[in-house]
């Protein structure tokens, strides 16, 4: 990426800045271009404000997780508490769209069967999207009722072009995903929890086997790019693991606290900038950083 483009910001392109960016994102991953540096470094590009919304009185409540869109240059947030996922511009941070709980309640059973129900949707906690087959799945999870029914649900392409809630998937009552991410390379999504990994495949409702990657722990956020995992975690730290190895790479850990992030949830790679979700519930009303999104450049 250019050094004249880097120096561009959301609040001085105006038009011309969303024209570059639909340009740029339009083509997907083939855009994500990180430093081959052993010892790189994150700087702060700048914020997302999520509490409300650009140009709107919607707030999250409780930031959970994230998947990015690259076909309709979108980054869908997904918010516990609020019960709704989120469509934003990930250049201009403004709100697009909602797809509140009423859409997800009324989901039916994929293959035919009983309506989803308030319980399937009382704990979004992370969200993949399939690029392959232009799918965005939300996993829920079991938190914190034994009413509360961990679920899978599917989002499709509608009549309007814009993805709809389709169908979901019962998960078994243990079931907790609070990452999740599509890998390109194998064409399988991906979910994690504390230390586990496992594949997920929606039709058949059907999870793979446990693996670890060695000292990778508290996982809470996944994005699979440039044939590499990325990984958030509970300790506040991003993380890269070799994908062919199953092993983190040496030197591509980052420490997020010294950005301000207390509860770091998702993490998506747009281009060749990361952008971690925070979800921390603790700041007061007003403040800027209230679940924001933190968008890094990456040095190297």
């Amino acid at each position: 990426m250019s050094s004249w483009w880097r120096r561009v910001r959301p609040q001085q392109g105006g038009l011309l800045l969303s024209l570059l960016g639909f340009l740029l994102f339009s083509a997907g991953p083939a855009f994500a271009s990180l430093p081959t540096s052993s010892d790189p470094e994150l700087q702060l590009e700048r914020t997302i404000r999520t509490s409300p919304f650009v140009g709107s009185s919607i707030s999250m409540r409780d930031a959970e997780g994230s998947a990015f869109v690259p076909r309709d240059n979108s980054l869908w947030l997904a918010d516990d508490n609020g019960r709704a996922i989120y469509e934003v511009n990930p250049f201009t941070g403004s709100l697009k769209r909602k797809i509140s709980a009423s859409s997800f309640e009324s989901a039916t059973r994929f293959g035919g069967g009983a309506v989803a129900g308030a319980d399937r949707v009382r704990d979004f906690e992370s969200l993949a999207y399939d690029e392959a087959n232009d799918i965005l799945y939300v996993f829920s999870g079991p938190c914190c009722s034994s009413s509360v029914l961990p679920t899978a649900f599917r989002l499709l392409r509608g009549g309007a072009g814009t993805l709809q809630v389709d169908s979901y998937q019962p998960l078994g009552s243990g079931a907790n995903y609070t990452g999740a991410g599509w890998n390109s390379a194998d064409g399988k999504t991906y979910v994690g929890v504390g230390a586990r990994l496992r594949s997920y495949d929606f039709v058949t409702n059907t999870a793979g086997s446990i693996f670890k990657v060695p000292n990778l722990s508290g996982i809470t956020g996944m994005d699979f790019s440039s044939g590499d995992l990325f990984v958030t975690t509970n300790a506040e730290k991003l993380r890269r693991v070799d994908w062919a190895s199953k092993t983190l790479v040496t030197g591509w850990t980052f420490d997020l606290t010294r950005f301000q992030i207390r509860d770091s949830r998702a993490v998506d790679l747009i281009g060749d900038r990361f952008y971690v979700l925070d979800g921390y519930d603790g700041r007061p009303n007003g403040d800027p950083l209230d679940h924001a999104v933190f968008v890094f450049d990456v040095l190297p």
